[in-house]
């Protein structure tokens, strides 16, 4: 499909969009609790009660901590509080209100609630955005459907919850991994390639251990109700879920370095990493004076990368719950190699990144929009972090095969 430099045409960096922004609310066969209360956009107001106080009326996040101090500052650094940032809303800017389904694809995960369509909607029209926009993924729009509250069947909360607001409604439902799948999961008869769904996080939990065993999303990624949802950008979150072993040692006849590492899937309840967006890259090289070696770096990339027009996948090489993956390094030791370095680096937006690179070439964009672009490849270029790294000092001359280690890294 020909993009032709037509800012408003759409794609396929669009239709990419679409897929990686848009989830239905209708996702997976689930409770009729759970399909009322998704339904999009979110009703989380309406009508104010009488006589409630304005903090209550409010819905916004720093309106619910001032109660609830401790899940409002782990909200504040968590994803969801980001699910509007400027790569989000620089596609909403170009695409415009003469691609509003494409527009409300991407709110209803990103910001479903009504009053942020509205907002939204308003924006496009050349109002200010508001801040209820920007505010992503909210308390409200998992706690409260027409000022009514919803929250998990807990005892502590029960006393109070007589109290305030009202009363809240206890369901069992937010404490499942079906509560999670109208964001997290596409619909079964979505896109596939080589069969696989796009997203497929709820599926690849199922037919894992954890789901057998009853371990459910909330249980890794709300921890004791936290809501910081830990996921791929959270280096210490994901070093728990894994477990590294080197295995490297010399040869003395062919001066060949010989090493091998192992990662792990040993603590993720679904595909490592699922979805496309992140990757993986483990490295191992030899280092010559501080700089890496001519010739001796070996990689893997784990994760799984398909083209931009949706028609062709890569590779695959992510890890099912409990699989194993090798690098594999059998490389002549360079002149003046000093060290053996391995180093495994997640990306975490990838995927975006390769898209929103992309976009700036494919797209015309007015200045406002390109601007938001770049603030939004340049945030997904910072987020890549170093998970792990070793280094193993070499000898001055050629040792008898013998291992120079053998250590596990958990």
């Amino acid at each position: 499909m020909n993009l032709g430099g037509n800012s408003k045409a759409l794609g396929p960096v669009f239709v990419l969009a679409l897929v990686f922004f848009a989830s239905p609310a209708w996702a997976w066969p689930t409770t009729a609790f759970l399909s009322r209360y998704w339904h999009r956009p979110l009703p989380t107001g309406g009508r104010s009660p009488p006589h409630w106080a304005a903090f209550e009326i409010a819905l916004s996040p720093a309106a619910c901590g001032q109660c609830h101090i401790r899940q409002y500052r782990e909200w504040r650094r968590s994803r969801h509080a980001l699910a509007m940032g400027p790569g989000v809303l620089g596609q909403l800017m170009v695409a415009g209100l003469g691609h509003w389904a494409f527009v409300q694809g991407c709110l209803s995960c990103h910001a479903p609630a009504r009053r942020q369509n509205h907002a939204v909607r308003a924006t496009l029209q050349g109002a200010p955005l508001a801040a209820t926009v920007r505010e992503g993924v909210t308390c409200a729009d998992c706690h409260v459907r027409d000022y009514r509250r919803f929250g998990p069947p807990l005892e502590p909360y029960l006393a109070a919850g007589r109290i305030v607001h009202g009363g809240f409604t206890a369901r069992k439902a937010f404490a499942r991994s079906r509560f999670c799948i109208s964001c997290h999961q596409f619909h079964r008869n979505g896109a596939r390639l080589h069969g696989a769904l796009l997203e497929n996080v709820y599926g690849e939990w199922r037919r894992s251990r954890y789901a057998r065993a009853g371990v459910t999303c909330e249980d890794c990624h709300m921890p004791n109700g936290r809501h910081d949802f830990y996921g791929i950008h959270n280096r210490r979150f994901v070093r728990k879920a894994l477990t590294i072993r080197l295995l490297a040692k010399p040869q003395a006849l062919k001066r060949d370095l010989v090493a091998r590492l192992s990662i792990t899937n040993s603590g993720v309840g679904h595909d490592f990493p699922t979805y496309t967006t992140p990757e993986v890259v483990v490295t191992i090289r030899q280092e010559c004076a501080g700089r890496t070696c001519l010739g001796t770096v070996r990689r893997l990339v784990i994760g799984r990368r398909i083209s931009l027009d949706l028609q062709r996948q890569y590779f695959d090489t992510r890890l099912r719950p409990g699989q194993t993956r090798r690098l594999p390094y059998d490389v002549v030791r360079a002149a003046r190699a000093t060290a053996l370095e391995a180093r495994i680096v997640v990306v975490p937006d990838a995927a975006y990144i390769r898209f929103f690179r992309a976009y700036l070439v494919r797209y015309r964009l007015t200045p406002r929009e390109r601007a938001t672009i770049r603030r939004a490849l340049a945030r997904d270029e910072n987020s890549q972090y170093v998970l792990w790294r070793t280094k193993r000092a070499l000898g001055t001359v050629a040792r008898p095969a013998t291992p120079l280690s053998a250590t596990p890294d958990r």
